[in-house]
C-alpha cells in the first residue's frame, strides 16, 4: 500500500516527545510546513508537495535572557488552522508561545504561574484548534486554557479555564466546536465548544496515559502506553473498539478524514495504517500497512494530506522525517 520515499531532511534532531511532528498543509499554494520539536527550538520544512527545495528555519522560545533561553524545554509544538490565519503555538516549562506559522512573528505569551510550590514542575502540553476562533492549551495542573483568536493582530486573549482532570494533560484534539482532552492517568474528556465551553461526557481511565488523542466523525481515537488503541463514541462515551496496535507505548495517532484512515506509531519501531469503517452498531477497524523503521525510537507521525495518500514519520536523535508514499 505504501513505499519509503525520499526523506525530508531538518535541521535539527528529533526530541523525545510524544506527538513530535506537525504539518501545516497549503493545497492552494501545492506547499506544506512541517515542525518537529528539538530541545529548546522548533525545526521548521517549508517545502512543495513533492518535498523539493525545502525552506529551513528555527524557531526559538522567547526568553528575557539567554541563560533561560539555553535552559528551556519546548514540549509541544503544533500548526493550528483557523479560518481566518494559521499560527505556530509551542507549549514549553514556564507559558505558551504562539508565533505566525512561518516562525517569523511572535504573536502571544501566556506565562504559567504556580500558587502551590508544592504542586511540582509545571509545563504546558496539548493543543486543539476548536471552531472558528478557539485555541485550548492543556497544563499540568489538568486545567485547559481557552484563548479567543482575533481574524488578524495580536489581541489573543484567555476567554476560559476549563476544569476537568486531576493529572497532566498530555494530548488534546479539536474537529469543528468538539474538544477531547487526555490525561496522564489515561483519562479523556470530550467538550462542545462556543462563547462558553460545557463538558459533554467524561472517559475513565485505568492508569496508563493518553499519549495521543484525535476525533473522527463522532468518534474520539485514543492511543495509550499499553500499546492499546481505543475508540470511543463521542457523544455517550462507551467503548466501541479495542485493538491491540503496538507492542510498547504509542507516541502517535492520527487521521485521514476523507479516507478514514488511522496511523499508529509506538516504541516498537513499528508504524501502521488501519482502515475504520462505520457500521451500524459502531465501526471496525482492519489492519491496511505495516511497516518497520529500524533502530528508531519514533516519536511522531503525521498523515501529510486529508486523504492520507501520504505519510511522515520522527524519530529520536534522527534529523529526518522518514516519508512514506502510497504506491501509484
Amino acid at each position: 500500500m505504501y513505499q519509503k520515499a525520499k526523506p525530508l531532511h531538518i535541521k535539527g534532531s528529533a526530541s523525545l516527545l510524544y506527538n513530535n511532528l506537525s504539518v501545516l498543509a497549503m493545497p492552494e499554494k501545492n506547499m506544506a510546513s512541517y515542525g518537529v520539536v528539538h530541545k529548546s527550538t522548533v525545526c521548521l520544512a517549508n517545502c512543495s508537495n513533492d518535498t523539493m527545495n525545502v525552506n529551513h528555519k528555527q524557531v526559538a522560545c522567547k526568553e528575557p535572557s539567554a541563560a533561560l533561553s539555553q535552559l528551556t524545554m519546548i514540549l509541544q509544538a503544533k500548526f493550528c488552522s483557523l479560518p481566518s490565519r494559521s499560527l505556530l503555538v509551542m507549549c514549553y516549562q514556564r507559558g505558551i508561545q504562539i508565533f505566525e506559522s512561518d516562525g517569523s512573528a511572535l504573536v502571544f505569551w501566556h506565562a504559567l504561574s504556580n500558587a502551590d510550590p508544592a504542586a511540582g514542575f509545571l509545563f504546558a502540553r496539548g493543543i486543539a484548534v476548536i471552531g472558528d476562533a478557539y485555541i485550548a492549551v492543556g497544563t499540568s495542573q489538568g486545567s485547559i486554557l481557552v484563548f479567543s483568536i482575533p481574524a488578524r493582530g495580536t489581541n489573543i486573549m484567555l476567554s476560559e479555564t476549563l476544569t476537568g482532570h486531576n493529572y497532566a494533560i498530555s494530548d488534546m484534539a479539536g474537529q469543528g466546536t468538539k474538544m477531547a482532552s487526555g490525561d496522564d492517568s489515561g483519562c479523556i474528556t470530550i467538550w462542545e465548544g462556543g462563547e462558553k465551553f460545557k463538558q459533554i461526557t467524561r472517559i475513565n481511565g485505568s492508569g496508563t496515559s493518553c499519549s495521543s488523542v484525535c476525533l473522527y466523525d463522532d468518534l474520539v481515537i485514543a492511543g495509550y502506553g499499553t500499546g492499546h488503541v481505543r475508540l470511543f463514541d463521542s457523544d455517550k462515551g462507551h467503548m466501541m473498539v479495542e485493538i491491540c496496535a503496538h507492542a510498547k507505548w504509542i507516541h502517535a495517532i492520527d487521521v485521514a478524514p476523507s479516507t478514514g484512515l488511522l496511523l499508529t506509531s509506538g516504541e516498537d519501531t513499528c508504524v501502521r495504517v488501519w482502515s475504520i469503517q462505520k457500521a451500524e452498531n459502531g465501526a471496525k477497524v482492519s489492519l491496511e500497512y505495516s511497516d518497520s523503521v529500524t533502530d528508531v525510537q519514533l516519536t511522531g507521525a503525521k498523515f501529510m494530506d486529508t486523504d492520507g495518500k501520504a505519510f511522515g514519520v520522527t524519530g529520536y536523535d534522527l534529523n529526518e522525517i522518514v516519508v512514506f508514499k502510497q504506491k501509484v
